[in-house]
């Protein structure tokens, strides 16, 4: 049994119906499913930030050398900022929607952080005050001034005391983020979460698809 098939139409118009077709699907699948791909991502981005090796230093209470320590942050203090970082990034994630045309151009675009780091760079608990009501903006310290100097005639001094119970500043000297937590506003522990994620982020993006 021979089975033919006669094509009315000339090819060039055949190829546009299907493109048509193909994403008229792909946009309803993207439409339906980009909410639970920015679920995932909420759930998973804290667990990328919380990996850092900063984030364990900011928790380390009365441990002298500690971000925690040299920051000279209370009791309580570092898990509240962190806890807040982490939700600030969490929830900062923009997803701009390209309808796809029949020429099959367009897509999904996730933004997981902004450039200028204006939603974590406002936040209260990203300071600590001083008895004089100096105000340390330690949080633009780790993630911006990289390894630079940032106090002058003072250094950090580890030992049981201070408010952090892991060190004090001491006169004479410098002080400056320890070279292997520096950040920079292009390079710090929020964009290095991301760093080597690509196969979890395409798992993630599958779901678009589905």
């Amino acid at each position: 049994m021979t089975l033919s098939i006669r094509l009315t139409e000339p090819f060039s118009v055949i190829n546009k119906k299907i493109n048509f077709a193909m994403a008229e699907e792909l946009n309803k699948r993207i439409r339906k499913n980009s909410r639970r791909s920015v679920n995932m991502f909420k759930v998973i981005i804290p667990n990328w930030i919380m990996e850092q090796p900063e984030v364990s230093s900011l928790l380390a209470n009365g441990v002298p050398i500690s971000l925690n320590a040299q920051f000279g942050l209370s009791p309580g203090n570092a898990q509240e900022a962190v806890k807040e970082i982490v939700s600030a990034v969490a929830t900062s994630m923009t997803v701009k929607f390209m309808p796809i045309s029949p020429k099959l151009k367009g897509g999904v675009q996730f933004d997981f952080q902004s450039a200028d780091f204006a939603n974590l760079l406002g936040l209260a608990d990203g300071h600590q005050y001083t008895k004089l009501g100096v105000d340390l903006h330690w949080l633009d310290w780790l993630l911006t001034k990289g390894d630079t100097t940032i106090i002058k005639g003072y250094h950090y001094e580890p030992s049981s005391e201070g408010r952090s119970r892991g060190g004090t500043m001491k006169m004479t000297g410098y002080f400056r983020i320890p070279p292997e937590h520096a950040g920079t506003i292009t390079n710090n522990f929020i964009t290095r979460a991301f760093d080597n994620r690509e196969r979890q982020i395409s798992q993630i993006l599958s779901n678009l698809l589905r």
